[in-house]
């Protein structure tokens, strides 16, 4: 297994150190076989004996991060990951005391129950150690992102196409490739490129898009003029022609794509200066806490390759995901079951050749 990169070094670091501080407890990284997102082993030893726990690292947790972070390591349950964060806030630290997952900050904060070994230890909040830029998680790098996932190949084309694809800067693209490959999940060999654990790197995206992208692309939130509803908005896209320029997202967009769902919500994907005339053609006006939110498109690319059976344009899967997951109106139970679905049948089969 490769070595850390610089950042995940300073956590482990970090932590190492915070650990060694408390009585008869000593700790080491050991480099071992493992696959992403999974960075290696941290034992913790002492006379009471001993104990090895894969790690998943992670840095700058927000809380739509955090809610995302809880549903992926539920997901590694069987191989026991032990979190190792730069900060484990007391919200996310119960969400993760109650699924049973063992985490530790740099602040010496965690919970750990793997007997013989039992630590618990909250409510510290000092200053947590200034972190390297995360190119793959700013702006750009969400966006080039994106587009890797789109297309398998486009990793070998030239960073100046890269770059129109993603539409960022020239610059931005070499510093978001080299990230990707010391995080192993892009592989160099003889000139040509690899896309490696392809469903790591969009794990990688949804952090992104939720923390970075999501909240700067929403234009904003509306409810119906009576005596329209959300049943409506399909009829009313056809209605006014728009089935070509407005992508239908969010729970709206999960019905479609989902058996036996009835969506409350919809999320509206528009070029950003057409926005105001589409919330009129389809009889929406502003509310704060509206069901239909407006964001703005991002990407040439956004939508699925096939339409609705009425001829609408639906978000692509990648996309809808994410807006159940952004979507607080949304309820845990509807999140955990709408996600698992659109990712089970639109996301890991294409990740795995299905």
């Amino acid at each position: 297994m490769a070595q850390p990169t610089a950042r995940e070094t300073t956590i482990i670091q970090a932590i190492i150190a915070v650990m060694k501080k408390h009585a008869d407890i000593d700790a080491e990284f050991i480099v071992i076989d493992t696959d992403p997102p999974l960075s290696g082993c941290l034992r913790l030893f002492g006379t009471w004996g001993s104990i090895e726990r894969p790690i998943y690292i992670a840095w700058r947790i927000t809380p739509q991060q955090g809610k995302l972070l809880v549903f992926q390591l539920q997901a590694l349950r069987e191989q026991q990951p032990l979190l190792l964060a730069d900060y484990v806030a007391e919200s996310l630290a119960h969400q993760l005391q109650q699924q049973q997952i063992n985490y530790l900050d740099t602040l010496g904060n965690g919970f750990i129950h793997a007997a013989p070994f039992f630590y618990e230890i909250s409510g510290r909040r000092k200053k947590s150690p200034k972190m390297l830029p995360n190119r793959s998680q700013q702006m750009a790098g969400t966006k080039i992102i994106y587009q890797l996932l789109k297309d398998k190949q486009l990793c070998n084309q030239p960073y100046r196409t890269i770059a129109q694809r993603a539409q960022v800067a020239l610059g931005a693209v070499g510093p978001v490739i080299k990230e990707l490959q010391e995080k192993k999940l892009l592989l160099e060999d003889n000139g040509q490129r690899n896309l490696l654990y392809p469903t790591v790197l969009r794990q990688l995206w949804e952090s992104g898009y939720l923390t970075r992208m999501r909240p700067k692309i929403q234009v904003e939130r509306c409810k119906f003029s009576a005596p329209w509803n959300i049943d409506s908005l399909p009829h009313l896209i056809r209605e006014q022609k728009l089935a070509d320029q407005v992508l239908i997202g969010g729970e709206l967009a999960a019905a479609f794509y989902c058996e036996k769902v009835q969506a409350q919500s919809a999320t509206l994907h528009m070029d950003e200066k057409l926005a105001l005339k589409q919330m009129l053609q389809l009889r929406l006006i502003p509310c704060a806490d509206g069901p239909v939110i407006i964001i703005r498109q991002f990407a040439a690319n956004n939508a699925f390759e096939q339409r609705s059976p009425e001829g609408l344009q639906l978000a692509d899967p990648l996309l809808v995901r994410c807006e159940l997951l952004y979507d607080e109106h949304n309820s845990a139970e509807k999140f955990s079951q709408l996600a698992q679905r659109i990712e089970q049948d639109y996301l890991l089969s294409d990740e795995n050749g299905g």
